[in-house]
This record gives structure tokens, C-alpha cells and sequence, in this order.
């Protein structure tokens, strides 16, 4: 054990995702476009299955993350959505304190660990943060 050993937060652990939940189905369905993106990433990942997507916590929520989702085969990220649509930075901020408290209320649900692409990932399968997360999504759209 080195010095400094004790000071490394591992964070916490979680039970291993069942392989035949619905979460682990919906994550299966999107099996390429989420390995290819954990591949790419070196921070940490969160999962949250929805419908045909899958929204995910790109670092340390709720303090400092990113979100990508990936629907349609495809990786799509929230930052560059911004900078597309050029959303003002004040409206990203009211954006990204909105996913904060979605992320924040669902601090008491069932998270759970897989593998992806060789790298260990959180899973949470909670409906009412992915439609948090979906509705706040959709005022891009607007």
C-alpha cells in the first residue's frame, strides 16, 4: 500500500446490474454507440436507460459533469447542441443547474455497476430522472 493510498476515493460501490433487467436490455439495444463513446472517454460514466436512449453523466455529478445521450444510433452532446443552436451561456447555465437538481432528487435511487467496453460503469435505472432529463432535453428543441 503507498502513501497515499488511503487518500484515493474509489467512490462507493454498487450491486452488479442483473443482466436480465429491463436496464440491461435498453443498454444492450444501444450496446455499439455506448461502447464506442466509453471508449473515447476516460472520466466517469452514468447511465439512465430511457425508452430508445440512454442519457449519460459525463464525470462527477451533480458537481461537474457533461451529458451526452445517445438515441438513434447516434452520440449527441449537450455542450456542442448548445454551441449549434448558440444558445446563450446564462441559458446553458439554467440548463445545466436543472439537470444538477434532476440528478440531485434521484440521490436515493438504486444505482448499480457494469461493464462497458472494458471500463466500469454506473447504471440508474430511474424513469422519473430520465424524463427529468428527456423534458429538460426538449427545450432545446425550442
Amino acid at each position: 500500500m503507498g502513501l497515499f493510498d488511503k487518500f484515493k476515493s474509489k467512490g462507493p460501490e454498487y450491486a452488479v446490474l442483473d443482466q436480465a433487467s429491463s436496464a440491461a436490455q435498453s443498454l444492450n439495444s444501444l450496446k455499439n454507440p455506448l461502447e464506442s463513446f466509453a471508449v473515447q472517454v476516460k472520466d466517469p460514466l452514468e447511465i439512465v436507460p430511457f425508452e430508445n436512449t440512454a442519457f449519460v453523466f459525463v464525470g462527477k455529478p451533480p458537481k461537474a459533469f457533461g451529458l451526452v445521450w445517445i438515441q438513434g444510433g447516434q452520440v449527441h452532446n449537450l455542450k456542442k447542441v448548445v454551441a449549434e443552436k448558440g444558445i446563450p451561456a446564462t441559458t446553458f447555465q439554467l440548463i445545466s443547474d436543472d439537470l444538477r437538481g434532476a440528478y440531485e432528487r434521484s440521490g436515493s435511487v438504486t444505482r448499480y455497476s457494469t461493464i462497458l467496453a472494458g471500463k466500469n460503469v454506473v447504471v440508474t435505472p430511474s424513469e422519473t430522472l430520465a424524463r427529468e432529463v428527456h423534458q429538460i432535453i426538449q427545450k432545446l428543441s425550442i
